[in-house]
């Protein structure tokens, strides 16, 4: 039967600049019980990540050729109940026969590193798909617990003959063990089971999950399960110690390094489905636990819940003047507030600023300020701070440096664009009409008379 090959180039940086870099090669040989669709994952920041994924001619075979991103784990299965790990680095070479039952290395091309891994898959496969993939079995804990105790026998001497010549390998590898034993072991009293054992009748491994040695550093972030193990180590620790889960400094207290703090700060905010503010007053507990970077992400979550709707309170805003001075859009709350967000390469910007300057010159005296916010990139700071000179703007003008938070908050694809703030900080429109159209004027009197 002629081999099935999909072409992954996962990362074309790696073939410019590496153009020596040698692909990774697997072939796989299906068997009965299996989904026809398989994919291969990647590893990113502890969850796996598909790379590839296509349908193969059942009972035939199958395989991917890829320039891998990185060295470390992968994982090859049908995204539905059979999932298995790989290691892989440029050059190596993985040959398998996965079935309904089994999975194993074929051929002689298998790494040394593959084959202390499929020695592990097959040491702890029952103990495995009771746990994991508990669909295939009705396992309860009175079948588990002697199974998994078994399982713990083997395991010094195990990880004492690991001694390939890959020394990265073999310490991943002991750490990969570490963590799935207690992966294993916590998402099996966690799941749909017949019986659930009270705490007396667990087995004495339960004890010893939490320690304040676990997590030091960020290798659980190279394990394809890392953060579901990290979510049911944190649950774990506060059920068992009638911790509040949802309260970030008692939950996060169980895990000591900053960047894994910061990772499920930001995995808890992909869930969060309420309110913009109700988010922020979470974001704003969970600032001191996360890097910029991962700030960022927070930030970004807040802008897609944030409706810019009439009436609700509006998002604030800071940025600097032409002299470095930070202004916020709540600094003017109890005046009418017109902002106008453009930039300097804009025409329709530039055509509007004689009506505006009109405008502003009919609204003098009155409690209404009008607020320029430039979206012109830092390369064009001074040509921005030149253009105000030139264009004798009035108004506060400031200098946002891209489309940056203001037009993802109030969702901004184009400008230029118009908004007015009620005196109590709210929303009267967040589309509202250009200088040009008389209405905006209306609009702004309006408001003043409230």
């Amino acid at each position: 039967m002629k081999m099935k090959f999909v072409l992954l180039i996962i990362c074309l940086f790696f073939v410019r600049v590496l153009p020596a870099q040698k692909p990774v090669t697997i072939e796989c040989r299906i068997g009965e019980g299996i989904g026809k669709i398989m994919q291969l994952s990647g590893v990113n920041n502890g969850q796996q990540k598909i790379l590839a994924s296509a349908s193969y001619a059942q009972n035939g075979y199958y395989g991917f050729r890829f320039i891998p991103e990185y060295e470390g784990f992968y994982v090859l299965g049908d995204g539905k109940n059979h999932e298995y790990p790989l290691y892989l680095k440029a050059g190596d070479a993985v040959s398998l026969f996965m079935d309904k039952d089994t999975i194993y290395l074929t051929g002689k091309n298998n790494t040394a590193e593959n084959k202390v891994l499929y020695d592990w898959v097959k040491l702890s496969k029952r103990v495995c798909e009771k746990s994991i993939f508990f669909t295939r079995s009705r396992s309860t804990y009175e079948d588990f617990f002697p199974e998994f105790e078994v399982l713990l026998s083997k395991i010094k001497p195990f990880c004492k003959n690991i001694e390939t010549k890959n020394s990265r390998f073999n310490e991943l590898m002991k750490h990969f063990i570490s963590y799935e034993l207690d992966r294993f072991a916590l998402n099996f009293i966690y799941t749909p089971r017949s019986k659930h054992p009270s705490k007396e009748q667990r087995i004495a491994y339960y004890n010893s999950i939490v320690d304040n040695n676990k997590f030091q550093d960020e290798v659980i972030l190279e394990m394809p399960d890392g953060i579901k193990l990290l979510k049911l180590y944190m649950m774990f620790y506060c059920l068992e110690n009638k911790k509040n889960a949802s309260d970030l400094q008692e939950s996060l207290a169980v895990i000591p390094n900053k960047k894994l703090q910061g990772t499920l700060v930001v995995e808890q905010a992909k869930g969060f489905g309420r309110s913009y503010f109700e988010y922020m007053e979470f974001m704003e507990k969970a600032k001191k636990y996360v890097d910029a970077d991962q700030l960022k992400i927070l930030e970004d979550k807040a802008s897609e819940l944030y409706e810019a709707k009439k009436g609700e309170r509006a998002i604030d805003f800071t940025c600097p003047d032409a002299n470095g001075k930070m202004h916020s859009l709540s600094d003017y709350k109890g005046k009418v507030v017109v902002v106008d967000v453009w930039a300097t390469w804009c025409g329709p910007c530039r055509a509007e600023l004689p009506h505006l300057k009109k405008l502003e010159k009919a609204m003098e005296g009155k409690d209404v300020v009008f607020i320029g916010v430039s979206v012109d990139e830092k390369k064009n700071y001074e040509k921005w701070k030149k253009f105000l000179v030139e264009e004798q703007l009035p108004g506060v003008q400031l200098f946002a440096d891209g489309w940056s938070k203001i037009t993802k908050d109030y969702k901004i694809t184009g400008i230029p664009r118009f908004m007015v703030f009620a005196k109590d900080g709210s929303i009267v429109e967040s589309h509202a009409p250009r200088p040009s159209d008389p209405s905006l004027q209306d609009m702004i009197e309006s408001e003043l008379r409230k």
